[in-house]
């Protein structure tokens, strides 16, 4: 385990310095290109997919919320809340099934659903994500055949959800939250129900009730982060959640699951485990891989929980500077790795709440707010993204690192009605970063600007600071990051100097997914439409037994070795409770290779027995076009 910084190292002073002009050891080049970067189409930051919570606010909260831009993202355990599931009576003409008046008593609407309709109508966009817990059911219905807690009529189940919808759009007139997940982590409870089976035939009844009626998309399966590292016991879940996907691929809208990092603290030492960075950008690319395999389409993920996940060696409950800064830095961390997948994710949602506080459980280390509406340090995460609205747009940026695995994430943005360009920088490593930005063919000349940085104290207390002056003319475009810093750096930019083009990026898949590998070789062709792209970079995930002493000795390109730009921060290698590596390996790929019939990929092992297995292969192009950001 890395050890925690020692005291006498004052980073409070040093995450906002500038190398002197005598630093040339650089960690990461980061070059930033005079293109707006659209994903998908998109180039702008859309506030709305990225600054939710979890949770509905409690009404004294909202104004709190807004302060910090945020709004509820998630309606949890709608069915659970009040008992509404398990009061319901039966339809007293269709035995087994609930009365379907049930929900048309306002008195009850009001009860159950004024909470809603009060944070609908504070003055946000409605993009909120209804969401059934569905094992918490009345005892009239038959459950035998699920351990006492799910019907054994699937279709009388999704009556329920039906019925439940209906209550709330009567109730608030129309405005139903447009997103709808039908289980929460089902995946987890085999006792009750089999994934495969029950769970996917669940699924696309509830999608054809709620499709026949209301305009509404159904998100499914919203799995646990636990089951996103899919290559445990030899992808025995994967093989689960194909079956899932092949029945319900064509009446899901909506590809949901959850993905976390665990702190782990020891002493005065800890680590973060878990999904991001490596992890999520593989699983994000094999679901996309095969979904796109089976259909010929890209299909919306929604991450609807994301964060700091589970903690080790302390208590999770009790007040904590660890624990309240590995919350922050885990919800921008995963944040950074989801703006760079913006072509397939619609939308996240953060797991922090406004206030988490209830009878028997005092603990803040997930709130925003305390029950008086005092800002806790959590708010920091929204109080980092606070500038950011959809004035800015994303701009292109590559990095070069000085050895394999990169540690810096970077992500830059600008604004023409502000005139401003912002570079955000994450740091994983618990090292200082030096980082070189180099404004490719000196489009923009910034000098001096201002840094706004997280970063952990001395006593393990996470610290903001804001708006402090920087001078990177001096430092020949050097900054320094202090361990696991997330900054951002912002220049005066004047409009006319932003880009006039835009790099429009596609994303196309390989034939094949999970291959194994025969004598150290893995093969696949990725087909690429008939059209003239300006750049490419091939993106390949292996899974690795970590048993085994391995290397990758080279990738191919319609037989031409392809430069290793980079492989993304793997944060499990250092768990103890996995068994294979997942490297994420990012290549550049030149233009002259790209056949508009078939590519051909190889990735070569150094050992010729290896039991590793490629999970994914993905080509990204890219294609300047004139912007219309300007306009």
């Amino acid at each position: 385990m890395t050890p925690h910084i020692p005291s006498m190292m004052k980073w409070t002073q040093v995450f906002l310095a500038v190398c002197l002009t005598t630093c040339v050891n650089t960690d990461t080049t980061v070059t930033i290109y005079p293109q707006w970067l659209a994903q998908g189409g998109n180039a702008r930051y859309e506030i709305d997919r990225w600054n939710k919570h979890n949770g509905l606010e409690k009404e004294n909260l909202i104004p709190n919320c807004r302060s910090i831009r945020t709004d509820s993202g998630r309606w949890i355990h709608a069915d659970y809340a009040d008992r509404l599931f398990q009061d319901w009576p039966e339809d007293p003409n269709r035995s087994g099934y609930p009365d379907p008046n049930y929900l048309k008593n306002v008195t009850k609407q009001q009860e159950l659903f004024s909470t809603y309709l009060t944070n609908m109508e504070s003055g946000f966009k409605n993009e909120m994500i209804m969401m059934a817990r569905a094992h918490n059911w009345p005892n009239w219905i038959n459950q035998s055949d699920h351990a006492g807690q799910f019907p054994n009529n699937i279709d009388a189940a999704s009556e329920f959800i039906l019925l439940m919808v209906q209550g709330v759009y009567d109730y608030a007139q129309g405005h139903i939250p447009p997103y709808f997940e039908v289980v929460n982590e089902p995946d987890v409870k085999e006792q009750i129900f089999d994934f495969s089976t029950t769970v996917a035939f669940f699924h696309k009844a509830v999608a054809e009730k709620l499709h026949a009626r209301f305009n509404i998309k159904v998100a499914g399966p919203t799995i646990t982060g636990y089951n996103t590292v899919v290559d445990r016991n030899n992808f025995s879940f994967w093989t689960k959640l194909v079956d899932f996907l092949d029945i319900t691929l064509d009446h899901l809208d909506v590809f949901s699951f959850h993905s976390y990092n665990t702190l782990n603290v020891s002493g005065r030492s800890h680590q973060f485990n878990g999904i991001n960075e490596a992890r999520l950008v593989a699983f994000v690319d094999l679901i996309e891989n095969y979904i796109h395999g089976k259909t010929g389409r890209i299909m919306p993920l929604v991450i609807s929980e994301y964060g700091r996940g589970g903690v080790m060696g302390i208590s999770s409950t009790a007040p904590s500077g660890i624990v309240e800064f590995a919350t922050i830095y885990q919800s921008n961390a995963h944040r950074f790795t989801q703006l760079g997948l913006r072509e397939y994710i619609d939308r996240t949602v953060v797991f922090l709440l406004a206030n988490e506080q209830y009878p028997g459980h005092n603990s803040l280390n997930w709130s925003l707010f305390t029950l008086q509406g005092n800002a806790t340090p959590i708010a920091d995460v929204f109080k980092f993204w606070y500038n950011f609205t959809s004035e800015y747009s994303f701009i292109r940026t590559t990095s070069q690192v000085g050895v394999q695995e990169r540690t810096v994430s970077p992500l830059v943005m600008s604004s023409s009605s502000r005139n401003e360009t912002a570079v955000l920088l994450l740091s994983y490593s618990q090292q200082p970063q030096t980082i070189r930005l180099v404004f490719q063919n000196d489009w923009i000349k910034p000098t001096t600007g201002e840094a706004t940085c997280i970063t952990i104290k001395d006593n393990w207390n996470p610290v903001m600071t804001f708006n402090e002056p920087i001078d990177i003319g001096k430092s020949g475009g050097m900054v320094v990051l202090p361990p696991e810093a997330t900054c951002r750096y912002t220049f005066k930019t004047p409009a006319d100097q932003l880009p006039k083009v835009t790099f429009n990026e596609t994303t196309y898949y390989g034939s094949d997914i999970i291959i194994p590998f025969k004598d150290g070789t893995a093969e696949t062709t990725i087909p690429i439409p008939n059209d003239k792209f300006d750049s490419a970079r091939l993106r390949v995930s292996v899974s690795v037994p970590t048993n085994e002493t391995n290397s990758m000795s080279s990738v191919t390109f319609n037989n031409q070795p392809l430069d290793v730009f980079y492989k993304l921060f793997d944060s499990d290698k250092t768990s103890s409770k996995i068994f294979n590596y997942m490297d994420v390996w990012e290549l550049d790929v030149p233009q002259s290779l790209l056949n508009s019939t078939s590519n051909v990929v190889q990735v070569n092992f150094s050992n010729r027995e290896s039991k590793a297995r490629v999970t994914s292969t993905t080509l990204i192009t890219g294609k300047l076009v004139p912007s219309d950001i300007m306009r």
